[in-house]
């Protein structure tokens, strides 16, 4: 007699209600893909904010002068440092972009001393879950390996199994969670590059034009403008730049790309910054006498008078402008102005000296802003206040004050 399958044993041996023919019963409708938020006690919702204003902006830097300094140069550095071995692993440009938006995020939301010192090991992480992001793949160790073996030409080269590269990598995957985080895990990243193409395309730019274009394209990157404005946004501004350096100029009719000329010329000016203060680590920079950068500032000053009255505002506009005129005329920059998704109406509850998160509660990461907004009103409806406004009025979200 012949041996029975081992499916079919299988069958034979389980219940019958386990291979029945009857239909399933129907799925309740407390599944937890529902928008019902029953035992989430203590929980908080943040959702993703891909772009932030520039007050949002200063709020989470620095305020004085010689640390401002320091911070600038480290992120330029960390930034150089992903272009570097970003090219000797051959990486598109995309994950290079990634990788520098991750940081200068992390950077913003994290105030861990440590990351502050070592921003080799910021930009290493960053550069990690920008591979993962953008699907070109590296182990930790390829990376780290690869940085090492740059930074010491004079030593033995170490390879990936090295264990010179143990702690290193423990240390990266702390720090990849609090990338994660800072990002909201949102990885919908759109990058100025193939907008610029097509932008060189429609305007008949020539291929010493447009090569230039894309070098400046890849330096807005070293700046916080990735942080304010849409990709197409960075290639206009990249585009214009490059005609003014270039002298060459074409009428460009902004409102047609969903675009204003206003924030164009705020990426710029943050780009003539970057050139006339740190132009050596630069791709562009040293192609120009610094002279040219400063006539270039003096005549985007100009031309950013009718929309700043002289001086500088949020996002290229108006100081004398209110919030709401601010959201119809910048739709394509995040208008929200409730910073890290805080609602300034709700107290701290009594008892509560800080609040960190982990200790008082979880974190709900949200992309969609609808279902942010249903859970919210359950939420409060049920009396459990998720965020909080810490006495001085900054409203903060919890997990934002995590060093």
């Amino acid at each position: 007699m012949g041996r029975i399958p081992n499916d079919r044993l299988r069958i034979a041996q389980s219940p019958p209600e386990m291979h029945s023919t009857q239909p399933a019963p129907p799925r309740s409708s407390t599944s937890p893909s529902s928008t019902h938020s029953q035992g989430f006690s203590n929980t908080y919702i943040q959702r993703s904010r891909p772009y932030l204003t520039d007050q949002q902006i200063e709020e989470r830097s620095r305020r004085d002068s010689q640390t401002e300094a320091k911070e600038i140069t480290a992120r330029l550095n960390a930034c150089a440092w992903i272009m570097q071995v970003g090219h000797a692993l051959q990486f598109p440009i995309r994950t290079m972009a990634t990788a520098m938006i991750l940081y200068h995020r992390s950077r913003l939301f994290s105030r861990n001393p440590y990351s502050e010192q070592q921003y080799v090991d910021v930009a290493a992480a960053a550069l990690f879950v920008a591979c993962k992001i953008e699907d070109t793949l590296k182990k930790s160790r390829e990376i780290l390996a690869t940085s090492y073996n740059m930074r010491h030409p004079q030593l033995e080269p170490i390879n990936t199994d090295s264990s010179i590269l143990d702690d290193t990598v423990k240390r990266i995957i702390g720090i990849e969670r609090v990338i994660l985080e800072s990002s909201s895990f949102d990885f919908r990243y759109r990058h100025a590059q193939p907008f610029l193409i097509k932008f060189a395309k429609k305007f008949g730019c020539s291929k010493t034009l447009t090569q230039l274009a894309w070098d400046v394209s890849v330096d807005v990157y070293k700046t916080l403008s990735p942080l304010k404005a849409t990709p197409h946004i960075l290639a206009l501004a990249s585009l214009d730049l490059a005609m003014r350096l270039e002298d060459q100029r074409v009428d460009i009719e902004y409102e047609r790309f969903e675009a204003s000329r206003e924030v164009v010329l705020s990426v710029i000016d943050d780009l003539l910054e970057l050139y006339t203060s740190h132009k050596v680590q630069t791709i562009v920079g040293l192609n120009y006498d610094s002279n040219v950068y400063l006539t270039q500032r003096i005549q985007l000053n100009k031309e950013r008078t009718p929309y700043t009255n002289g001086h500088t505002s949020q996002n290229g506009t108006s100081s004398n402008s209110n919030s709401s005129q601010n959201n119809i005329n910048n739709h394509y920059i995040h208008p929200s102005r409730d910073f890290l998704n805080t609602s300034p109406g709700e107290p701290i509850p009594p008892g509560v000296a800080s609040i960190e998160r982990g200790t008082y509660g979880t974190i709900r990461f949200m992309i969609d802003p609808l279902r942010e907004k249903t859970e919210k009103e359950q939420m409060n409806g049920t009396g459990r206040s998720k965020e909080f406004t810490p006495p001085n009025g900054v409203p903060v979200s919890p997990w934002s004050r995590r060093s």
